[in-house]
């Protein structure tokens, strides 16, 4: 299966860590788990949840190089991968083919939300633009980051010092669509977030906050 052989391809020295997180939109609850592995300058990171899969590369400094996503409930098989200011997306969308270049500027490329927020936004830097493709249609989206405050959260009775931080579109279209996660300030574990998508709230908490 194609959308396995990044982590395969893993070094036996890398470090990899993997989270569960319940994920409910209104009446449907999904548990999704992601995996991050470290290795020198490379990171892979994967979302699995029922039968959606997302995995990408990241190359600290440059963004997301690869990308592959796989949903049968939408007929999608996806691969993505980056070169310079263009991102050749194959496979089939919606049950239909699909091979073409989505254009793009020097921002990164960050694709799956939630984990390696400290590869996007690392220590000191408040705000940075990126780019997202849509899995629904492939067509790329100007993205920003910011963080926004520090809070103390509770999840499952533990009391947790946490920095949320803000995503929106870029530029003018910022106040009309936002979502908002939060990360562990003591080593930036990705904890919960409220993602408005699909005509609703999407709502993501960690299963175990003491990891």
């Amino acid at each position: 299966m194609l959308f396995l052989l990044p982590l395969a391809l893993v070094r036996l020295d890398a470090q990899e860590t993997a989270r569960r997180y319940t994920e409910t939109h209104g009446q449907k609850v999904t548990m999704v788990e992601y995996r991050v592995t470290r290795a020198a300058e490379d990171v892979t990171a994967s979302s699995t949840g029922g039968d959606t899969t997302e995995i990408v590369r990241w190359h600290r400094g440059t963004g997301t190089s690869d990308w592959q996503m796989t949903d049968p409930a939408a007929g999608s098989v996806l691969h993505g991968e980056r070169n310079g200011d263009v991102i050749h997306v194959t496979g089939t969308l919606k049950n239909r083919k699909v091979d073409h270049d989505v254009r793009v500027d020097g921002a990164p490329w960050y694709q799956i939300f939630g984990p390696l927020l400290d590869e996007l936004l690392p220590a000191g830097m408040d705000q940075k633009e990126f780019w997202v493709v849509d899995p629904g249609d492939c067509a790329p989206h100007k993205m920003q980051v910011k963080r926004t405050s520090t809070e103390r959260i509770t999840i499952k009775g533990v009391a947790i010092d946490a920095s949320r931080v803000h995503f929106s579109p870029a530029g003018a279209l910022a106040p009309f669509w936002g979502a908002d996660f939060w990360y562990r300030r003591s080593d930036g574990m990705y904890l919960s977030s409220r993602l408005p998508e699909n005509g609703g709230i999407t709502l993501t908490t960690i299963e175990d906050p003491n990891q």
